[in-house]
């Protein structure tokens, strides 16, 4: 028995010592560890061009601020900057068959005349899943914008940045006439008490207190009118809520010493080269520094007045948008573009150079604003936007917006330009409206 025990015993450690052996051989084999997977290949480089339709953006600035910075973060995207030139470009560019990949465009009539126009719209909803893109990040009033573009909710664009919705002021202008520099939080009727006080001629030389864009005055009106009804084909401008908000505006137009008959309604140059108004909401857009240069620092923002029972509610939102079009080859790569552009990373980097106004969920950065830029030093920059946007309108999608905007405006100049009472203004501009939808269903447009 005990022989036996000891057979067994030297059949163990036999055993035992093989297999150490065996673990040391493996051991040594793979003394260098386990083999590093393999570093993916790198992307093939492809280009994309990004045309931004906004006239007042030059070569330079298009590459500095969306090319290039798209370009540092994925190396293997090589960004082409097209820079608007006219209305035609577009056209040329798809009759010469080098369609833009991305275009940036206002909401509106920039979405129509571009994507709209060629037919080029490409429904982003596959990508932004497929990259786990996160809406939730982006301002809903401007994604509301967006949404508002597509007939079945699909999603044609992202919003980019945000047009500014302020008052840019003289503050030299102030000082002559020694009235106080305006405060933010204003209504429409401190407004026009203010305006009254600033409305002077001095000598031979007409001083206006105020003046606005026409066009985003109505389309953006703050009271959230409606265009259309249900049906999408009929006109619904003509609400006595939508005439007394304009009439509240527009007396401000009807003062002593403003004449529009003449006007070409730019009051920029007024503003910035005749120094001759005091108040400019320029229609949605920054001043460039060159043109404000002119003003010496002696300049300011405040914000844009609001109604009396809605305190600190501006405009309707209105961001720019970057669309793809449908015949790009590159359309992941495209989707990346506009990704990077919309994110976080980009658009706060953006904000404190002062080139861009923030299209994101979270407003605070908006305070932000040209922090990394000596121009807008001590300005107030806080009043760049509103603490609250109106709503946009719940309204069906309609293919006659460009057709009734075009009439929408003319209430402004039947009333300031041709001394039309605000309800026969409404009136003529419903009628001719109306009668321009029937004739384009007519001809099956």
């Amino acid at each position: 028995m005990f022989k036996q025990y000891r057979v067994w015993l030297a059949s163990m450690i036999a055993v035992t010592t093989l297999a150490g052996c065996g673990g040391n051989s493996n051991s040594g084999a793979n003394s260098s560890g386990p083999k590093e997977a393999e570093a993916p290949k790198p992307r093939e480089t492809v280009e994309i061009s990004i045309f931004h339709y906004n006239g007042t953006w030059t070569q330079e600035q298009n590459e500095k601020v969306f090319a290039e910075p798209i370009m540092k973060k994925y190396p293997y995207i090589k960004v082409n900057a097209i820079t608007y030139k006219s209305g035609k470009q577009l056209e040329e560019l798809v009759v010469a068959g080098t369609v833009p990949d991305l275009i940036i465009s206002t909401p509106g009539p920039g979405f129509e005349t571009t994507i709209g126009a060629f037919k080029g719209q490409f429904d982003l909803t596959p990508l932004i899943t497929q990259n786990k893109y996160d809406l939730n990040q982006l301002d809903s009033s401007a994604l509301g914008v967006v949404r508002s573009l597509a007939p079945k909710n699909e999603l044609y664009s992202l919003p980019i940045y945000m047009a500014p919705n302020t008052l840019y002021y003289n503050k030299n202008i102030f000082d002559k006439f020694g009235v106080a520099y305006p405060k933010d939080g204003m209504n429409w009727d401190e407004m026009y008490e203010l305006n009254k006080r600033l409305t002077r001629l001095d000598g031979n030389v007409q001083y206006l207190g105020f003046m606005l864009s026409h066009v985003h005055l109505m389309r953006l009106n703050q009271v959230s009118q409606k265009l259309f009804d249900s049906t999408g084909e009929k006109v619904a401008f003509d609400t006595s809520t939508f005439k007394n908000y304009l009439t509240d505006v527009f007396r401000n137009f009807q003062l002593p010493g403003y004449d529009l008959s003449a006007s070409n309604l730019n009051f920029v140059p007024t503003f910035v080269k005749d120094q001759t108004l005091a108040m400019l909401e320029p229609g949605g857009t920054l001043l460039g520094e060159d043109l404000l240069a002119e003003l010496k620092n002696q300049w300011d923002f405040t914000s844009y007045p609001s109604m009396k029972d809605k305190p600190g509610v501006g405009y309707q939102s209105y961001p720019f948008i970057i669309s793809m079009f449908n015949t790009s080859k590159h359309k992941q790569e495209a989707f990346e573009a506009m990704a990077y552009l919309t994110s976080k990373e980009f658009q706060e980097i953006s904000t404190k150079k002062g080139v861009l106004l923030p299209v994101l969920k979270d407003r605070s950065i908006v305070q932000s604003f040209g922090q990394e830029n000596p121009f807008y030093k001590g300005k107030n920059v806080g009043a760049l936007l509103p603490k609250q946007f109106a709503p946009v309108p719940d309204e069906p999608f309609s293919k006659y917006t460009a057709i009734t905007q075009t009439n929408l405006y003319t209430i402004f100049t039947k009333v300031l330009k041709e001394q039309k009472d605000i309800n026969t203004a409404t009136r003529e501009a419903t009628e001719q409206a109306n009668k321009q939808i029937a004739e384009a269903k007519a001809a099956g447009k």
